[in-house]
């Protein structure tokens, strides 16, 4: 009987002590864009001219609680351009950064974004030609 009363505080303990639903934000949509209207990704695309002078990175953030953040970190040819914070509000949210691109910054281009630990939640990468 003792067995039985120390296992049921113990069930007691972790279920109340401990969260019961595991919480994890996750990147349901991302796109690499030449612009973004209503928050919507416009001509997403892996390729784009050396003249297009900005380029956006659209991402639909699912599973959030509470308000938290996250970071799309800007690389080219594997070399760190910029990093930008993005609130993330409700369960379901849409954000997104642009990126001025000079005519000569040709070549691979890649976008992490990280949750607001540094997690590496998705990794997009694009050409500029």
């Amino acid at each position: 009987m003792k067995k039985r009363g120390v296992l049921f505080l113990v069930l007691f303990a972790f279920i109340v002590l401990i969260p019961f639903e595991v919480f994890a934000i996750e990147v349901k949509e991302a796109y690499i864009a030449k612009g973004v209207v209503d928050l919507r990704p416009i001509e997403p695309s892996d390729r784009f001219s050396s003249d297009i002078g900005r380029v956006y990175c659209f991402s639909r953030i699912t599973g959030a609680k509470g308000v938290t953040k996250v970071r799309h970190l800007w690389f080219y040819r594997e070399r760190f351009m910029a990093e930008v914070e993005l609130p993330v509000k409700s369960p379901d949210w849409r954000t997104y950064s642009s990126k001025r691109i000079l005519p000569s910054w040709k070549g691979p281009w890649r976008v992490d974004i990280t949750d607001s630990d540094g997690l590496l939640l998705k990794s997009l990468h694009f050409e500029i030609e």
